[in-house]
């Protein structure tokens, strides 16, 4: 969290200051309730003086960014232009390099996508004290990074950097070594300078770090490109551009968008239970399973399907997705997020609902993926993503129950007094 002056370096405050800015920043130019920010700022339960606290902070950010911050009804709001948010710059450059690699123009995307991870001078949210909440928000920052590196490496391998790119992809999967599509790129990249015998222990440590990690073998992306390495296919040594929606590695990419496991998970043994029970995959079922977990803020609920999650994840080797809902996001909104965590370019996302939808359930339908969708705030949003074949999962958190499907199983949770 830096904020810039005219004059260089402005020290926005401390800690608890530097969170409230960042988590108004992360929702720049619309309201976040004074409910919203308590959520985002204490893991937990919050102090009684809570509110009272916010308002002090937010009144010491307003003498230095002024009118930037403005009231709303129990709400604040930060108001800034594109130029002076550099997460929105990120993003802003992204879409245009991703847009530009739709297209088949590889070489008109690399300015933009190696701009963008220009910005990044560090690991987001460094310094930051925050709650569960907020770190779910500054985790979907780091899986946005994660994909651009990941975007920037199929655009070289196309522009046939191959050499170059090696060092880069082993410090990223030293870092990552989950992330599927980096090990395909590793393997191509090895593959098409000449060292097949680099490009077969690439794959065979992907498969190590996946089976010792979450117990899954690789997806059918990672394997069919082993076999056909094998095989000394001849369409491996092409520079082409991929299939739409596909990666230059080969087949859709396999998100692994969980949080990290909660470090300090406790007296939460039966509602997790619970929620293992209702959507690990069982034999003869027939209906997806959907899980609704709710309760107020700071009763745990991010921590118990995060852990949930990771217990969950070997049962769906395809992907798991973590997606944040509020009160602004559409169902369709949330399909278009899922569909570009499995690399379907912004561009080639249906505007239309019906046509939305009918993409989302014919991705999931052959594959079995775990959907997390943080923070509903009504049944709407949520009930489109319901998947469409026993194969997949979809959890949910909501402050208060919601009116779903009938016979899905809804776990409470309260705040505990300590």
């Amino acid at each position: 969290m830096e904020l810039q002056g005219d004059d260089g370096p402005v020290q926005p405050g401390p800690a608890k200051r530097r969170a409230i800015l960042a988590a108004l920043a992360l929702e720049v130019n619309r309201p976040v309730t004074l409910d919203r920010l308590v959520g985002l700022l204490w893991a937990g339960q919050a102090p009684a003086s809570a509110v009272a606290n916010i308002r002090n902070h937010v009144a010491a950010l307003r003498g230095t960014l002024g009118d930037r911050i403005v009231s709303r009804p129990s709400a604040y709001q930060l108001n800034l232009e594109p130029h002076e948010l550099d997460v929105a710059q990120f993003r802003r450059l992204a879409a245009q390099g991703r847009d530009a690699l739709a297209r088949g123009e590889p070489a008109g995307a690399e300015p933009d996508l190696a701009a963008a991870l220009r910005l990044w001078r560090g690991p987001a949210g460094l310094g930051l004290s925050g709650g569960a909440e907020l770190d779910v928000l500054i985790a979907g920052l780091e899986t946005d990074r994660l994909r651009v590196v990941e975007d920037l490496a199929d655009v070289r391998l196309t522009l046939g950097y191959t050499d170059e790119l090696v060092p880069a992809l082993r410090d990223h999967l030293t870092a990552h070594p989950l992330r599927e599509r980096a090990w395909a790129q590793l393997m191509l990249a090895h593959y098409r300078s000449s060292d097949l015998g680099a490009a077969l222990a690439a794959y065979r440590q992907a498969q190590a770090a996946l089976q010792s990690q979450l117990g899954v073998e690789p997806g059918s992306a990672l394997t069919g490109l082993h076999v056909a390495m094998l095989d000394r296919a001849p369409q491996l040594d092409l520079l082409v551009r991929p299939p739409a929606g596909r990666s230059q590695a080969g087949g859709l990419e396999v998100p692994r968008e969980l949080p990290p496991d909660p470090a300090l998970f406790t007296g939460r043994a039966g509602e997790l239970a619970a929620v293992l029970a209702a959507a690990r995959p069982a034999p003869g079922r027939r209906a997806p399973a959907v899980v609704v977990v709710h309760g107020p803020p700071g009763s745990g609920k991010t921590a118990l399907v995060t852990r949930a999650g990771h217990r969950l994840a070997h049962a769906f080797p395809d992907g798991q997705v973590f997606t944040e809902a509020g009160p602004d996001v559409s169902a369709a909104d949330l399909m278009a997020r899922v569909l570009r965590a499995f690399g379907v370019p912004a561009a080639e996302v249906p505007e239309h609902v019906d046509e939305r939808i009918g993409r989302y359930r014919s991705l999931l339908a052959a594959r079995r993926v775990l959907i997390v969708v943080h923070g509903a705030a009504c049944a709407g949003q949520v009930r489109p993503l319901v998947p469409g074949s026993a194969g997949s999962a979809l959890l949910v958190t909501s402050r208060c129950p919601l009116p779903m499907p009938e016979g899905v199983p809804h776990v409470e949770l309260r705040v505990r007094h300590h």
